[in-house]
């Protein structure tokens, strides 16, 4: 027995040593064997004594120099003379960046390229400044695959420059922890590079389409004009939807192109248009051709910025329950428990072509537009029944002042409105002020909307610590939701079915029906059970006593309806987040406007990408 088990010890230990194996030193390649000045230990020793004249990122500077101190200046990939098999697999790599929206010239690859281009022709002088080539050569490579490593696993870009100053998460960013694994990780290269990949299935399908496209990206098409067309018709330019959709991969290649509308050709076509956000029909129209007409390198373009929104390292990382809130898209979905429960449409903040306001545009990218929906991560921590809204000093100073300029008592009535004097916060009656003689730069009154149906948050709002002061809420405009480009809000985000998400949160909570059913009471539904009848009455009767002990002072300023706050035990995470491209439930890509502006930036940056 004893026997048996130091025999597996014996096994596992081997193959555990087998996955930690380095790589195997290479020889000294056949070519260059023409360097015979060349001495390994005259190399390593010049390496040593001239590390500090060699560029280095300062990020991780002192984090290389120490790892070469541990292994004696002994070089990664020049080590006899150059690591050939090593260095050809980080150049593939390098070369290959495309397919993750990154410019292979960020790594310097075409100067790599042609430095050992140099060495194997033989064009470097057999004398001593070979060592000084191959030490440079050495910190060139070592930059290029830490900065590889470094766009893979964090981004290539400042998520909050990318984003117009607008960014309120926590990100992870590479440290001297990274670096040193990093660099510890090429001891074993071809599985350091497969580790370096992103893992994460959206990122991977949206890479496997930038494959697809990335080749023709700059193809020329025909441009098709404008159709009016439905089932059974013909027309001669029918033939280049096809073969456009054939392109952007809703009908298969084998498809006949013919001049015939067909139910296929249809079907196609209304899976594009689910595809961009196209409402579907059954024929063709405008707005499809115009779509059908853009170039390829818009997918590639949407591929890259959102490739790179994906390699931000956003703290912390959902967990089974969270709600994610996708501007572009325009809709929440709520997890609980690992599977999506439920998904509605929201409206979010206002936007703004930054054409119209040229202050907007700093060193070619777009600063945030202030009533835009700032992107964060937050948890909810209260639900508010029935809020009030505290209107905003702006809100107040640019929308409501020239209303009560115009008629005071009858916005009042109307938005159904109080005041207070911000000085002393006692409530003030309408009629006692005259708003053109209230200075519109320093009001010293605040107005407040009364809770009911009838109110901007609707009956429902949750709250989450912020910086913005945002939240997510009920609204008493419901048609709003019925348009496709939903950027209507201050800043807030407004849920077409807050109770629905409501319902989870409790659930989340472990609330029972009795108090989910209260809670329903509170906000005008009407009671289901017996219990529930009974908690309503004592409602109506705690009112009643409520109103008749109102003395005359405060009668004109009495509330029936109060808001009702619930903090919540079990927090449920919140994620506003940016995404034009996306994986959809079919496991098709969607496309969706760049509402923000906000793609734009981070092409600029990768672009910009120096190396």
């Amino acid at each position: 027995m004893k026997k048996t088990l130091v025999l597996i010890c014996g096994l596992l230990l081997l193959l555990t040593s087998a996955c930690h194996r380095k790589d195997k030193v290479e020889a000294e390649p056949h070519w260059f064997r023409h360097y015979t000045v060349y001495k390994a230990e005259k190399h390593q020793q010049f390496f040593n004594e001239n590390f500090d004249d060699f560029r280095i990122d300062s990020s991780y500077q002192a984090s290389t120099k120490q790892y070469y101190q541990e292994r004696d200046f002994t070089p990664i990939w020049t080590l006899n003379g150059l690591q050939e098999h090593k260095v050809d697999s980080l150049l593939a790599y390098l070369e290959q960046s495309y397919q993750h929206g990154l410019p292979a010239s960020y790594f310097g690859y075409d100067e790599l390229v042609l430095l050992i281009d140099s060495l194997k022709k033989h064009t470097i002088p057999n004398d001593d400044n070979l060592y000084r080539y191959l030490s440079n050569l050495e910190m060139k490579l070592t930059t290029a695959y830490l900065r590889y490593a470094t766009a893979l696993q964090f981004g290539a870009t400042d998520p909050k420059v990318a984003n117009g100053g607008k960014w309120l998460y926590q990100t992870n960013m590479p440290d001297s922890t990274f670096y040193r694994k990093a660099l510890v990780a090429s001891e074993n290269f071809l599985k350091a590079l497969q580790e370096l990949q992103p893992k994460n299935p959206i990122y991977k399908r949206l890479q496997q389409e930038m494959l697809r496209l990335r080749p023709i990206q700059d193809t020329s098409f025909v441009e098709i004009p404008a159709i009016v067309a439905k089932i059974g018709d013909h027309n001669p330019n029918l033939k280049h939807v096809s073969r456009r959709l054939k392109i952007t991969g809703e009908l298969p290649a084998q498809y006949r192109d013919t001049t015939l509308f067909t139910s296929k050709l249809l079907q196609a076509i209304n899976q594009f248009r689910n595809d961009n956000n196209i409402p579907t029909s059954d024929s063709l129209d405008q707005e499809t051709i115009e779509k059908l007409n853009r170039p390829i390198h818009y997918y590639t373009d949407k591929l890259a910025a959102n490739m790179e929104r994906l390699r931000w390292q956003v703290a912390p990382q959902k967990g089974e329950n969270h709600i994610a809130v996708n501007l572009p898209d325009f809709t929440l979905q709520t997890y609980y428990e690992g599977e999506m429960v439920f998904k509605t449409r929201i409206c979010c903040g206002k936007t703004q072509n930054p054409k119209a306001d040229p202050s907007r545009m700093k060193n070619g990218l777009v600063k945030a537009f202030k009533a835009e929906t700032p992107l964060l991560h937050s948890e909810i921590n209260t639900i508010v029944l029935n809020p009030e809204w505290s209107i905003p000093y702006d809100i107040l100073k640019n929308e409501y002042y020239p209303k009560l300029c115009r008629s005071n008592t009858a916005c009042v009535k109307r938005e159904h409105l109080y005041i207070r004097d911000h000085r002393t916060g006692k409530f003030v009656v309408p009629d006692s002020i005259d708003w053109t003689k209230v200075s519109q730069d320093n009001i010293p009154y605040r107005l407040y909307q009364t809770s009911g149906r009838y109110n901007a948050l609707g009956q429902v709002k949750f709250s989450f610590p912020n910086s913005q002061s945002v939240y997510l809420h009920d609204t008493n405009n419901k048609g709003a939701f019925k348009h496709r480009k939903r950027t209507f809000s201050h800043g807030c985000v407004r849920v077409e079915n807050p109770f629905d998400l409501a319902a989870v949160i409790y659930e989340l909570n472990g609330y029972d029906s009795l108090r989910t059913e209260q809670y329903g009471i509170l906000v005008g539904q009407e009671p289901v059970t017996e219990e529930g009848e009974k908690y309503l009455e004592k409602l109506q009767e705690r009112d009643s006593i409520r109103e008749a002990n109102l003395t005359d002072e405060e009668r004109p300023f009495y509330r029936k309806l109060k808001p009702t706050a619930i903090s919540l035990k079990n927090k449920m995470p919140v994620y506003i987040e940016y995404y034009t491209c996306f994986v959809g439930d079919d496991n098709r890509i969607q496309y969706r406007d760049d509402i923000y502006y906000k793609d734009d930036n981070i092409l600029t940056l990768l672009n910009r990408l120096k190396p």
